[in-house]
C-alpha cells in the first residue's frame, strides 16, 4: 500500500501539484498538496516539498521534502509527476501551470500530457481557464454559452464524439496543425468527449 506523508494512496486520491506560475485566486484542492519549488510559496500548507530550492523563498516546514540537484535533466514539475505516478496517484490537479515564461508553460502542458499518457486524470486550474488533457473520456458540467476549445497535443487525435456543444463532432480526426476545433460554444449543461487515439487538450474559458 503506497503512502505519501503517511496518507494512504488509492484510486480516488487527488494530488494537488502547485507549480511556480501564476498565483491561483481560488481554493487549492487535493487530498495531498505538493509544493513544487517556488510553488511552495503559493500554498498555505503543503504535505510535500519537491524541488531544487532555486526559486522557493519561504522556509520549508512540511513534514516531507524531496530535495533535487539543480543540475538535472527533468524539471522539478516532471520529477513531481513521476513520483506521484510511481506511488499510484490516479488524479492530479495542477495549479500555477500558466503565467511566467512561455517555455515553462509549454513544459507544464507536456507534463500534463504525460499524466494522460499514463492513465492519470489531470486538470490545470488557472485564473482565466481550466485545462484538461484527455486520452479517453471527459464529462463536464458547464453553463450554457461557455467557450471551449480542443487542441490536439499529439499530431492527430481521433474523436469518437463531442456532444453538448454547438458544433458537435462524431468520428473525426483532428490535427495539431489545424485550428478547426477552436472556440466551440456549450449548449447543454453536460458536455461529453470520447477519444480513442491521441491526446487532446480541452480548454474551458472562464
Amino acid at each position: 500500500m503506497n503512502k505519501i506523508n503517511n496518507k494512504i494512496i488509492n484510486n480516488n486520491t487527488v494530488a494537488a501539484v502547485v507549480l511556480n506560475g501564476e498565483t491561483y485566486n481560488g481554493k487549492i484542492a487535493g487530498d495531498i498538496i505538493i509544493g513544487v519549488d517556488g510553488g511552495y510559496d503559493k500554498v498555505c500548507a503543503a504535505d510535500l516539498f519537491i524541488g531544487d530550492k532555486d526559486s522557493v523563498v519561504s522556509e520549508i516546514k512540511c513534514n516531507q521534502s524531496i530535495l533535487l540537484n539543480v543540475d538535472k535533466d527533468l524539471t522539478d514539475g516532471e520529477f513531481a509527476v513521476d513520483y506521484l505516478i510511481k506511488n499510484g496517484v490516479k488524479n492530479i490537479n495542477f495549479y500555477g501551470v500558466a503565467g511566467g515564461r512561455l517555455d515553462h508553460i509549454l513544459a507544464n502542458l507536456s507534463i500534463m500530457a504525460k499524466c494522460a499518457q499514463n492513465g492519470v486524470k489531470v486538470v490545470a486550474f488557472c485564473n482565466d481557464m481550466d485545462i484538461y488533457m484527455v486520452s479517453d473520456y471527459l464529462q463536464l458540467q458547464l453553463n450554457n454559452n461557455k467557450i471551449i476549445s480542443l487542441s490536439p497535443f499529439t499530431d492527430s487525435v481521433h474523436i469518437i464524439s463531442l456532444e453538448g456543444v454547438k458544433w458537435e463532432i462524431f468520428d473525426q480526426n483532428i490535427y495539431k496543425t489545424s485550428s478547426k476545433t477552436m472556440s466551440n460554444i456549450v449548449t447543454n449543461d453536460t458536455i461529453r468527449l470520447s477519444v480513442d487515439f491521441g491526446i487532446v487538450m480541452v480548454i474551458v474559458n472562464k
